[in-house]
């Protein structure tokens, strides 16, 4: 009876977190609305996990990072533009994204992407307050 319970959960379909791996996504568009949505709404330390950046820092850097990105940005972004997209053939490519809102203030994200299977994957990314640190990625 055990055993049978048992393969009954296997079966079961499990939470999508569970089955959603760092860095990879379902396609273009979900990777390009999640990271839209972290950043516009300052989830900095769920975009760097996600990302891949989990086992990159500890809880204490990632907290020292959060603190630094709010003071620099106290308020939500309400603006965004893909403003640079390199092709670098065999479904990888680069882009910049620029954030902004009511302030002057501006944050700049870089990633590198591959598209294979169906899927988009998170190869690097980086999160800046400078441009000139992004667009030296290109």
């Amino acid at each position: 009876m055990r055993f049978m319970a048992f393969c009954l959960l296997l079966l079961l379909p499990q939470p999508a977190l569970a089955q959603q791996r760092d860095s990879f996504f379902r396609n273009y568009e979900t990777y390009a609305a999640f990271v839209d949505s972290r950043i516009m709404g300052r989830e900095f330390v769920e975009l760097i996990q996600v990302l891949g950046g989990r086992d990159e820092y500890t809880k204490e850097e990632l907290a020292g990072i959060k603190q630094r990105f709010f003071a620099s940005y106290p308020s939500d972004f309400t603006d965004s533009a893909v403003t640079k997209i390199t092709d670098l053939g065999n479904g990888f490519r680069q882009e910049m994204r620029v954030y902004w809102g009511g302030s002057v203030s501006y944050i700049f994200f870089y990633a590198m992407l591959h598209e294979r299977d169906g899927e988009t994957v998170v190869l690097n990314f980086s999160l800046n307050t400078s441009v000139s640190k992004i667009l030296g990625k290109f």
